[in-house]
């Protein structure tokens, strides 16, 4: 489990460099999400680098980034909204928690 406080810095660390993640968050209205980042490999920029609603197929959420070297996706300013459940596959599921 992560905390951090909104408008902090959340980085979260994986094992691996993931080809993508995949978030479950509630929108300001407490309806549920789903949102997919996906990591840029030098084939995929167009593609990359954002979350993605995959319900709506827009740009939702803060920029984020994720450093590859570090293995560690990074929030630099975190909102309320962005708490949740964050998954590499369907076996490691992170909770992160935004106080």
């Amino acid at each position: 489990m992560f905390f951090a406080k909104v408008g902090g810095r959340l980085e979260i660390d994986f094992y691996a460099t993931p080809k993508s993640i995949t978030r479950f968050v509630k929108n300001a209205k407490g309806v549920d999400q789903t949102h997919v980042f996906t990591v840029c490999n030098g084939k995929n920029k167009a593609k990359c680098g954002f979350w993605l609603n995959t319900k709506t197929k827009k740009k939702v959420g803060p920029p984020t980034n994720y450093n590859k070297k570090k293995n560690l996706l990074i929030i630099p300013k975190v909102r309320a909204l962005d708490a949740g459940t964050y998954r590499e596959s369907p076996s490691e599921n992170i909770n992160v928690m935004i106080m």
